[in-house]
């Protein structure tokens, strides 16, 4: 992750540097799929990033499906985008706690403390009965649910099952004798620390940079506008270093008007960047903002060579049906809005919140694939340069090769799949190097010059249709 650089001044450290223009740029494919979210719930580890494939282990891991935190928005919408990889971040405050339960022996002394895996508030009892070879069951019992249950004739052997089990762990030193039968010992003590602020969404951040593979992100269906612009200032710091991340946020259920859609296409106007989308409206009683965490999946997710235009979604209807004239208005505004085509509901355009392109930009980067194709491109050529630079001399031979390999591998492979279009070039940068140089490259410094045109999608079709009598 190098990121990009201005044209005669120098980097400090070592990595391969891409100038991104609309006329100047370099290309090629990778890994992409993984999406991004912080959340809160009543269960699995907190504040740390975990990668999750699949939507069971996210069920799993964080009981997302019955929870009442935000985590089960996550699972709702993430996973109807099609991600490839999750990383999911449980936000904890400092009051998050584990559930205790100490279990006695027949003679009032401790046996086994246990304690909840993860931070939780969960109504946890354990239920200890005679075993069927003479020793003890201990059953961990949720709102008359049995979770787990292990059994054993001694202690050392109930102490092992618990510790291996995926809800309790034992505290402290157990006691010398088998607990006594109980109909149910609550646990208690236990805090979700599920009262977040902007300290745990900005911690999230810290972390979602740190990891850096992301593709895209967005939060739990928050509208705090602060918190919305820590992301936006996020975003707008890390994409120049390297870290080409995409944003997706939404606004509350009062945006499905058409008052409401003036306020969110005035949101995007004021982000105003390729990294940043905004959802100006809800479907099946979701808000934006709920909605922004199925659109950061599918942008993460959609492939280089095509468009989330037009793409049906798996909802059922839009909370407001916009004219005509609103629809046009949301795409001059950088709005990403769903409408209805029949009984199916769609995505509209498929546009990010660039409205007034800055120096070296386009309105063609306003577009979701042009961005992607860019983002993709840039991150990938930047680790083909870093792993080729590690074990090469800077001469001209060598940056030759490296040009080639480039336009042969990487390149050609991105034209056949179209994603760009066929005349893409790739070079050294004759400003650097060559007869008559404009910047005088450093011994350690290789610059090459790219061309390259994104295909796009066919998405307004034009006929003229003669008539003869």
């Amino acid at each position: 992750m190098a990121g990009t650089y201005t044209e005669g001044i120098s980097k400090v450290l070592s990595g391969v540097y891409t100038l991104i223009k609309a006329a100047v740029t370099v290309i090629i494919q990778g890994a992409r799929g993984t999406v991004a979210y912080p959340f809160t719930s009543d269960w699995g580890p907190v504040n740390t990033l975990k990668k999750i494939s699949q939507a069971n282990e996210f069920k799993a891991l964080y009981n997302a499906d019955k929870t009442a935190l935000t985590a089960a928005k996550i699972y709702k919408h993430a996973y109807n985008g099609k991600p490839y990889n999750l990383l999911g971040y449980r936000m904890a405050t400092a009051t998050a706690a584990k559930g205790t339960c100490t279990l006695k022996d027949d003679s009032n002394a401790t046996s086994i403390a246990l304690e909840t895996l993860y931070p939780s508030a969960r109504s946890f009892s354990a239920v200890v009965k005679v075993g069927v070879s003479g020793g003890k069951v201990i059953q961990i019992v949720e709102n008359g649910v049995v979770l787990m249950e292990v059994e054993g004739s001694t202690v050392a052997a109930l102490v092992s099952l618990l510790n291996a089990s995926d809800y309790v762990r034992v505290t402290g030193t157990p006691g010398a004798n088998l607990p006594a039968n109980t109909a149910g010992t609550a646990f208690a003590g236990g805090n979700n620390g599920s009262s977040v602020t902007a300290t745990e969404y900005a911690a999230f951040l810290d972390a979602l940079e740190a990891d850096a593979t992301s593709n895209a992100f967005a939060l739990d269906g928050v509208t705090d506008t602060g918190i919305l612009a820590t992301c936006d200032a996020f975003v707008k710091r890390v994409r120049p270093e390297g870290f080409y991340v995409t944003f997706v946020k939404g606004g509350p259920n009062t945006w499905d008007s058409d008052a409401g859609l003036d306020l969110a296409i005035a949101t995007s106007k004021a982000s105003n960047n390729r990294g940043i989308i905004n959802v100006g409206n809800g479907v099946d009683g979701y808000t934006a903002a709920e909605m922004a965490i199925f659109i950061a999946a599918r942008v993460a997710a959609v492939a280089l060579n095509r468009t989330l235009t037009d793409e049906v979604v798996p909802y059922t209807a839009v909370n407001y049906k916009f004219k005509k004239s609103d629809r046009i208005a949301a795409k001059l505004g950088g709005t990403l809005i769903f409408v209805m085509d029949g009984d199916n509901v769609e995505i509209d355009e498929g546009v990010n919140s660039l409205t007034t392109p800055a120096d070296g930009e386009t309105v063609e980067f306003g577009k979701i694939r042009v961005s992607n194709a860019y983002d993709s491109i840039t991150k990938d050529l930047e680790a083909f340069g870093e792993a080729y630079k590690r074990d090469k001399s800077n001469t001209p031979e060598a940056r030759e090769l490296y040009a080639a390999a480039v336009e042969t591998d990487y390149l050609q492979p991105l034209a056949q799949q179209e994603v760009i279009q066929t005349g893409y070039f790739y070079k050294p940068d004759p400003d650097y190097h060559g007869k008559n140089p404009i910047y005088k490259a450093k011994i350690d410094e290789a610059f090459f010059y790219g061309d390259i045109t994104p295909v796009d999608s066919m998405e307004r079709i034009y006929q003229k249709i003669g008539t003869q009598f």
